[in-house]
Parts: structure tokens; C-alpha cells; sequence
């Protein structure tokens, strides 16, 4: 039982560190009139996706079990190492020529 709360907050803490970097990396490539707008549509991009996870998870949760939400957590989590693998070659060869 310990370990299952020392992993909540390790996750709250790494969320956290996390929203708050990527949130100053957006309004450093914008100019100063649109850094609200651009914060605002960020944090609900953000905050409803989190919604929209929270309950596909319930909701397939419920119906299909622990083990169908770990597969399909697999597809999201492809695509974000696939978009870091084409980012970090873009940069490689961007910074080679």
C-alpha cells in the first residue's frame, strides 16, 4: 500500500514539473499580445483531453477490465515515443548541415 501512494505522489510531482515547463516553453514562441490566448487554448487542449482519457478509462474500465485499458494506453504512448524519435532525427540532421 505504500508503494501504490509513493507512486501518486512521485506522478503528482512529475505532472506538475511537467505542466509547468511545457506551459512556459508555449508562451516563449508567441508574442507578448497573444501569450493569454495561447495559454488558454493550451490549458484547455490540456484539461480536456484529461477529461476525455478520464472517462474512455472509466468507461473501458467498466466494461472490458484492467487489462483492456493497459493495451490500449500502449497507442498513446507509441505515438508520443514516434513524435519524440521524428522530433530528436529532425533536430540531428537540422543541426548537421
Amino acid at each position: 500500500m505504500v508503494n501504490f501512494w509513493v507512486s501518486l505522489i512521485l506522478l503528482g510531482v512529475g505532472w506538475n514539473f511537467g505542466f509547468l515547463g511545457a506551459s512556459a516553453l508555449v508562451l516563449e514562441c508567441h508574442r507578448p499580445e497573444e501569450k493569454t490566448q495561447v495559454q488558454s487554448l493550451n490549458d484547455l487542449i490540456v484539461f480536456g483531453t484529461m477529461a476525455l482519457g478520464s472517462f474512455a478509462s472509466g468507461g473501458l474500465l467498466a466494461a472490458f477490465g484492467w487489462d483492456s485499458v493497459l493495451w490500449v494506453s500502449f497507442v498513446p504512448l507509441t505515438a508520443a515515443i514516434a513524435a519524440l524519435a521524428v522530433t530528436a532525427s529532425s533536430r540531428a540532421a537540422s543541426a548537421t548541415v
